[in-house]
């Protein structure tokens, strides 16, 4: 039976450049926070390469897969799993019969619009990591998008090539869509006449003399990022939140929200890799305290608030 959809839900989708940053076990735990909350939340595995959200709620072996949808053109609706967690359900991945770059352009359109048709408050999609394109249009499809990384170089380096990527991409569709992508094309191949430097001068110039109804201008100040570390060794790292934050601003021109941060636990990173499915794992007060934050500055679009890092 067809599900009648009642609800408009906000989607979040999380990304970075590359695997090994928590976001799995992010996604999971903002998912549980939200279900606990009493909203209605369906969690999305996309990540074809590495497809394991569904140990986290105890499912070892699901009887249909987002393989289902691109293989046997099943409705999304229909692979919805229940999860341990009331109010919280699951369409789990698979990482061994599709790849993310063999999706072809229709069945991602149709996988876009069937996200949409899903029937919950809060759709949550955990992507792959890389920076092809299809990973990069699922990640611009939600309402609100968070990226995660953990505090080193190569780490962050590959999170802003995401973020580029992602507001490039976003860019080229506003363009085309108004037919200015040659103009701007032109525009930045000439760019020492027009006094351009960077991107953020680009986009600048497109606003003030290629936008003339304005919604480009609009649709470009829609595009903000939430930033999540983790991992964190030391207060000191806290910052870096901060300054990927600012890397974002300067160079891109992105507003950024510096969502908030999760110290490293080696108790839990323990548990994690001997333990069979996340309830079992001991989660800290203090990692459920700063779950709780970033799922609040997300909702509410603020933030860490200084007084936390202080007193971290």
């Amino acid at each position: 039976m067809k599900q009648v959809k009642t609800k408009v839900a906000e989607i979040w989708a999380i990304g970075g450049g590359k695997g090994g940053t928590g976001k799995t076990f992010l996604f999971s735990q903002l998912a549980t926070y939200l279900a606990l909350k009493k909203k209605q939340v369906i969690l999305i595995d996309s990540d074809f390469g590495g497809a394991n959200l569904r140990y986290f709620f105890n499912i070892k072996k699901s009887e249909k897969s987002i393989k289902n949808f691109f293989v046997n053109k099943e409705p999304l609706e229909n692979l919805l799993s229940h999860t341990n967690i009331k109010n919280l359900k699951i369409i789990t991945g698979d990482r061994n019969s599709i790849s993310i770059s063999s999706i072809k352009y229709s069945q991602k359109m149709k996988f876009l619009r069937h996200i949409k048709m899903l029937n919950a408050d809060y759709i949550l999609i955990d992507l792959g990591g890389g920076l092809n394109f299809n990973t990069i249009d699922i990640f611009l499809l939600a309402d609100k998008m968070i990226v995660i990384t953990v505090p080193e170089i190569t780490a962050i380096d590959n999170l802003f090539q995401f973020v580029k990527n992602a507001y490039f991409r976003n860019l080229n569709f506003l363009l085309k869509k108004h037919k200015l992508k040659d103009a701007a094309k032109n525009i930045w191949e000439d760019r020492k006449i027009y006094g351009i430097k960077d991107i953020v001068d680009l986009t600048d110039y497109i606003k003030g003399n290629l936008d003339f109804d304005g919604s480009i201008s609009k649709k470009i100040s829609e595009f903000s990022i939430f930033i999540v570390l983790n991992k964190l060794r030391n207060p000191n790292e806290i910052n870096q939140g901060f300054s990927i934050k600012s890397l974002c601003i300067k160079y891109l021109g992105i507003p950024s929200i510096y969502a908030g941060y999760i110290a490293s636990d080696d108790n839990f990173r323990k548990n994690l890799s001997i333990s069979d499915y996340l309830p079992k794992f001991n989660i800290s007060t203090r990692i459920q305290k700063e779950i709780t934050e970033i799922a609040e500055n997300i909702i509410n679009k603020e933030q860490i608030k200084i007084s936390n890092i202080k007193n971290a």
